[in-house]
């Protein structure tokens, strides 16, 4: 007798469980809740019930305004070109204002954002979309949680394309329990671009001063013995390139440019630095100025190289 209690109950709570995912598509969502739940409590031991409490509990998560919203996003959502139809995009985002506050206006807003930023062109709408995302009142789950640290993500990617630091950090600043790493993302980015701005004026400088002492001085056999300097210095960067992009190539997941790169972005301030030296004073003090100076030059220049080509380099020296 008792077997065929425990049968009959699980007919009863799969055909409930069958029923609630047929609901859900239709979006008869507080029947779907409804029903997902009977399913656990007809048997709590049924093939289905970790879906079925999984599919109750987001239900009932976003269940704010009596399912309304929630259907309205989901017609949006599930539609394929919905996201790429300025309209419905721009329709969802006035009718979401009406909603009240919980985890479904959050999910729209982002929902409307990522329509505005990846697929309508539209930085500044999508931009003002993450910005109210992230002063909606605050909803208590994890998917709540983890959509603030994608706008505040997305709030920081959109200050570093356009170079502004107190908006990144201000986004940063905003991203919840994931503050605190977004901000060293910010940080580094901003130490980043603050000696990008060093090494271009120092490179700037050097080929000024370099070049001013050689078009003052430089004439006769010291222009002969520098075209031979070229030729040689030209010779070596091309060998150290090749090679040194066959052996980064001969490694899995070798990235070559960096190597390519840079000895050719050496050649032009050796070229500088050798017309310095033949052109400029020949006293210690001098030649050691200029040696130092020359350093810092290429060192300038490596760093604009690999924040251009690959900055996992530059991280792996904490920059």
């Amino acid at each position: 007798m008792s077997a065929l209690v425990l049968a009959l109950a699980l007919s009863v709570a799969e055909e409930l469980y069958t029923t609630a995912e047929q609901e859900e598509k239709d979006l008869s969502l507080a029947a779907a809740l409804h029903d997902y739940e009977a399913s656990v409590a007809a048997d709590p031991s049924n093939r289905w019930v970790l879906r079925a409490n999984a599919r109750a509990r987001w239900l009932r998560e976003r269940s704010e305004g009596d399912f309304a919203p929630l259907v309205r996003l989901e017609r949006v959502r599930r539609d394929p070109t919905a996201q790429r139809d300025a309209r419905a995009v721009e329709a969802l985002a006035h009718d979401l204002e009406a909603f009240p506050p919980g985890e479904v206006r959050v999910e729209a807003r982002m929902f409307v954002a990522e329509s505005y930023l990846t697929l309508l062109g539209r930085p500044i709408d999508g931009e003002r979309e993450l910005d109210a995302l992230l002063d909606e009142p605050g909803v208590k789950t994890k998917g709540d949680a983890a959509i603030r640290a994608q706008a505040a993500s997305r709030l920081v990617d959109i200050a570093m394309a356009r170079g502004d630091v107190a908006a990144g950090k201000r986004a940063a600043a905003r991203a919840g329990s994931g503050s605190a790493q977004l901000g060293a993302r910010v940080a580094q980015w901003a130490r980043r671009r603050l000696l990008e701005r060093a090494s271009v004026a120092v490179l700037a400088i050097f080929v000024l001063a370099g070049g001013a002492a050689a078009g003052r001085r430089l004439r006769g056999a010291r222009v002969t013995a520098l075209g031979a300097f070229v030729a040689k210095a030209a010779l070596i960067c091309v060998y150290l390139a090749t090679f040194a992009a066959v052996l980064a190539g001969s490694y899995e997941g070798g990235h070559t440019m960096p190597f390519v790169m840079l000895p050719l972005a050496v050649l032009p301030i050796a070229v500088v630095a050798r017309a310095w030296a033949l052109a400029g004073a020949s006293s210690k003090g001098a030649r050691a100025l200029r040696a130092v100076f020359g350093v810092v030059a290429v060192a300038a220049a490596a760093f604009l190289v690999l924040d251009r080509i690959d900055v996992r380099y530059l991280e792996s020296f904490g920059l």
